[in-house]
């Protein structure tokens, strides 16, 4: 795993953003700061908290449905708020002098001048195939098409929603996977470990960006 490495996570109140985030702290890789829109921080302050505390390495890790704020207290990760305006908080992501950017079920786009931060780039997970399945709700989306197989893709993220050359993709069998909640889940494990095979890649120097073929991209919009 690369060392010494200054990762900003970016993430939201989703399980698609938490697990992932727990798979990273469980292997050690160590999270300089989690970046959180400022709404999602009110709404998670609002919330009874779910556990008592996390015990790094142990299962509690993934079995647990710790908040992102839960898991930056008991980590000691400071968090970083996010404002509407996000183009108003790269002085702040700047000072971090990030390496890397990791980002998960975060709702917004971010401006270049944020994504284009970090030396190592920013990479998002996106819970289909892509480019099949881009849009807001591809989890949902792929239980309606009932689809016999989905995974995660790593992407590098540009100006674009879901369109960035493709780092790592992983895939997983879906008929047995009957509702949402069953596929967020096991597609939010299969994320975590894309993340780690990402940094495996980067320490190695042997990551291979390949871009999106358009002529075979969907987009689905929220459902109705």
């Amino acid at each position: 795993m690369l060392h010494d490495l200054k990762i900003i996570y970016v993430g939201s109140a989703g399980v698609l953003s938490i697990i992932p985030l727990r798979v990273l702290l469980r292997a050690g890789v160590g999270i300089t700061a989690i970046a959180i829109m400022d709404e999602t921080i009110e709404y998670l302050q609002q919330q009874p908290p779910t556990i008592a505390d996390i015990r790094v390495g142990e299962e509690e890790l993934l079995s647990t449905s710790a908040s992102l704020l839960e898991i930056a207290e008991a980590f000691h990760i400071p968090v970083v708020s996010l404002s509407d305006l996000l183009k108003d908080d790269q002085e702040k992501l700047a000072a971090l002098q990030p390496d890397l950017m990791l980002m998960s079920c975060f709702s917004r786009k971010l401006p270049a001048a944020i994504f284009q931060l970090p030396r190592l780039g920013c990479f998002n997970l996106h819970p289909s195939l892509l480019p099949a399945y881009r849009g807001p709700s591809p989890v949902h989306w792929q239980c309606v098409h009932k689809v016999q197989e989905s995974g995660v893709t790593i992407h590098k993220v540009d100006a674009e929603f879901d369109r960035g050359d493709i780092a790592v993709q992983k895939k997983i069998s879906t008929r047995h996977c009957l509702n949402k909640m069953e596929l967020g889940y096991k597609l939010s494990l299969l994320g975590g470990e894309a993340f780690l095979d990402l940094l495996e890649l980067m320490e190695e120097d042997q990551l291979i960006l390949t871009p999106q073929i358009e002529a075979e991209a969907s987009y689905y919009g929220f459902p109705d």
